[in-house]
């Protein structure tokens, strides 16, 4: 036999919609359910595309701005290494040419120092001009500015530029857990790739976060970063470091760092991370679900004593899985409907129900 869910006509002038009569049987059988709108004052945004590298204060990276060749290994992946040990030996043609540059340089640094220390004396003893001075005076820095660019370039390769031969020992930077480093002797490493990343706290990453231009303005320095695991559980990671002012014109994201002291997640890795952000205020977090549509209006329906009451909502914006809508007359006690809630759209068309 047909039963019919009982729509009683009382008008309601603060929402504009009546109140629709259901009892909790009713609603079990229809699949009708009830949750809690979220007061806590924040809500989770993403998920957001993440990279994960070592953190730049626990570790250091070498590297070559051209293409080596791995010719010997003396350390592996994993090893403890002290700073100064060799970790492996490296061959390359525009690495020779560098060297020979910066043995060059360095000899013709000393030179014009000399001369320009004798020119000054010469100069004040007013033997030569002050232009003869000054030409070798700005000789001899710009021979130094050279020197310096070149140190600079060696010492992010990492090697001995005062070994002989044509292979060059890599030292460590650092002492810490080699992290990454060659795999075989012949290895080719390509130019500007981290071929040496040691360590001394593998606990500690950074993250360099996608974040869309529409979610920007809601991340802050220090919010909390969340992954999700198989079961939608919110795991804490860490927080954000800094958010770049700048559009990365490629993805039309503005990039965010955060410190991640996660241990279970490894370096080198894709994720999807997620970050909580503080609502506007007077407002409050829905799930989808507890909303529908009725003509123009946003309508969620509020637990009464007696069933429903359609409740007109304003959305301020689009969130995970969700909306912030404006609170409204909601409380702590308030319940929305949610599962089966297109019986209850239909009721206020005048449908009936077995």
């Amino acid at each position: 036999m047909k039963k019919v869910v009982c729509i009683v006509l009382l008008f309601n002038f603060i929402f504009g919609y009546d109140e629709i009569i259901l009892t909790e049987q009713q609603m079990q059988k229809m699949g009708i359910s009830t949750t809690k709108p979220d007061f806590s004052g924040y809500f989770l945004l993403g998920p957001f595309v993440t990279s994960l590298d070592f953190s730049n204060q626990a570790s250091i990276k070498q590297v070559s701005p051209f293409e080596i060749t791995i010719s010997n290994i003396k350390k592996f992946e994993g090893d403890y290494v002290k700073k100064g040990d060799v970790i492996c030996n490296i061959i390359s043609d525009s690495l020779s040419n560098l060297v020979y540059e910066y043995k060059n340089t360095e000899s013709k640094y000393k030179i014009a120092q000399n001369n320009a220390k004798k020119d000054k004396e010469l100069f004040e003893n007013g033997v030569i001009s002050q232009r003869e001075y000054e030409n070798s005076y700005l000789f001899a820095n710009e021979l130094e500015l050279k020197l310096k660019d070149l140190d600079s370039t060696i010492k992010q390769i990492g090697i001995n530029p005062n070994t002989k031969g044509i292979s060059y020992p890599v030292i460590a930077q650092m002492s810490g857990i080699l992290a990454i480093g060659p795999s075989k002797s012949a290895q080719k490493i390509e130019a500007f790739t981290p071929y040496i990343i040691i360590t001394n706290d593998n606990s500690k990453m950074q993250a360099t976060i996608k974040i869309p231009q529409i979610s920007a303005q809601d991340i802050q320095k220090d919010a909390r970063v969340f992954i999700k695991d198989e079961n939608e559980k919110q795991i804490e990671i860490g927080n954000i470091n800094s958010v770049s002012i700048a559009i990365d014109k490629d993805t039309n994201t503005i990039n965010a760092t955060a410190n991640i002291n996660y241990k279970q997640l490894k370096a080198g890795s894709n994720i999807d991370t997620f970050i909580l952000s503080k609502n506007p205020q007077d407002t409050i977090a829905i799930s989808r679900d507890v909303v529908t549509k009725f003509g123009r209006d946003n309508i969620v329906f509020v637990k009464t004593q007696r069933g429903f009451l359609p409740t007109k909502i304003e959305i301020i914006k689009e969130i995970n899985n969700g909306f912030l809508i404006k609170k409204g007359d909601f409380g702590l006690q308030t319940n929305l409907a949610n599962g089966s809630i297109i019986v209850l759209k239909g009721a206020m068309s005048g449908l009936s129900f077995e």
